[in-house]
């Protein structure tokens, strides 16, 4: 079998959501000019990317997905393409460690880990349906059920969603508006937020808070001490990625559990992370980190150091819900609400591969 043919596309990821257009507390944020909305900066980053691979004349292919637009479908399409075309796909590992070795002279971190994972994710993709199996069954595994926790930027939001899926949450996570740069008004504002979300969840289900890399250690102290009454699940992404310090010392200052990898790009970074004991619930993006091989080896890590492995924006990701069901691998998927759809606990399909229609993505 070879590769014929490597086709790229890129779509919005989102436009007019809460991801696009609300108040959320950001590493821009402390810029007033960028502070109100996420679109006023995020630029192709954003940006979907999709990847097909074809193999045979297209008689058999592969979905993936990433992020980082342009600059991602760039790497792909005038590097990576030709690295891959005329090279047997099922030799899945050797053309991963090939293209991450080819683009090492020029590309690190978050844009050569997002291409990668496109490409990885594909071929999984195309392994599956050539074996005519499920992707979860190409890694080992069967169909169970899986835990989730809920993402929710406005409390109200909560209203208009299954009771039950709130009930049965790990947790109920809430995006913080504001940061160091707003001061104490800032801080209070960040508390009546998550009063409002308690007033729709169950006592018995925890709330937690995401930060989104743009607090700093005294700040991120200073809420967790008033929040204190809130028997909060977790605090998320508190700190800069590389700031293992501040991580580990915030686990030393206080109770409260610390989330975080979501920007971890790599196996390397992610092993870093957490032999600095830097959180208890790690966060790789299955489709920023390099792609399965490396959440899967992050997700062992995290099982022989106690930690949680609750991957980025799971329940969208067709390829982390299989990696979820898949041997070894223990889990929490996130439900981000307010996206478009229903919110509801991902399963997965029986037919081949991840289950996506490359028509309905572009591709063809």
């Amino acid at each position: 079998m070879q590769i014929s043919n490597v086709v790229v596309t890129v779509a919005p990821f989102s436009s007019g959501t809460w991801l696009d257009e609300s108040r959320v507390s950001t590493p821009m944020s402390r810029y007033p000019e960028f502070a109100e909305r996420r679109s006023s900066w995020r630029g192709p980053g954003s940006d979907l990317v999709w990847v097909l691979v074809e193999a045979d004349g297209g008689e058999v292919f592969g979905v993936g997905q990433s992020r980082g637009g342009a600059v991602t479908a760039a790497l792909i399409e005038h590097h990576f393409r030709d690295l891959l075309l005329g090279r047997d796909p099922l030799e899945l590992e050797t053309r991963v460690e090939q293209l991450r070795r080819a683009a090492l002279p020029y590309a690190a971190g978050g844009v050569l880990a997002m291409a990668l994972s496109a490409c990885e994710l594909a071929l999984w993709d195309l392994r599956a349906r050539a074996a005519g199996v499920p992707l979860v069954t190409e890694l080992g595994g069967n169909v169970h059920p899986l835990e989730h926790y809920l993402t929710c930027p406005a409390p109200e939001l909560l209203d208009g969603i299954d009771a039950g899926l709130v009930a049965t949450s790990a947790t109920v996570k809430v995006p913080m508006q504001y940061g160091p740069a707003d001061g104490p008004a800032g801080l209070r504002a960040n508390l009546a937020r998550l009063d409002d979300t308690r007033e729709r969840v169950p006592d018995a289900v925890p709330l937690s808070v995401d930060c989104f890399m743009s607090w700093d250690l005294d700040y991120a102290t200073a809420f967790l001490r008033e929040a204190g009454d809130h028997s909060l699940g977790w605090i998320e992404e508190p700190l800069l990625p590389d700031d293992l310090a501040g991580y580990a010392e915030l686990r030393r200052r206080q109770p409260v559990p610390v989330a975080g990898g979501e920007h971890l790009f790599g196996l390397t970074e992610a092993e870093r992370f957490l032999d600095a004991d830097c959180v208890d619930v790690v966060q790789v993006d299955v489709t920023w980190c390099g792609g399965i091989g490396v959440a899967r080896a992050v997700a062992a890590l995290a099982a022989e150091r106690g930690v949680t492995f609750a991957p980025h924006g799971a329940a969208m990701h067709a390829w982390a819900v299989h990696l979820l069901v898949s041997p070894g691998v223990e889990g929490l998927t996130e439900i981000l609400v307010g996206l478009g759809g229903p919110a509801a606990v991902p399963s997965v399909g029986a037919g081949p591969g991840v289950g996506i229609d490359p028509r309905a993505v572009g591709l063809r």
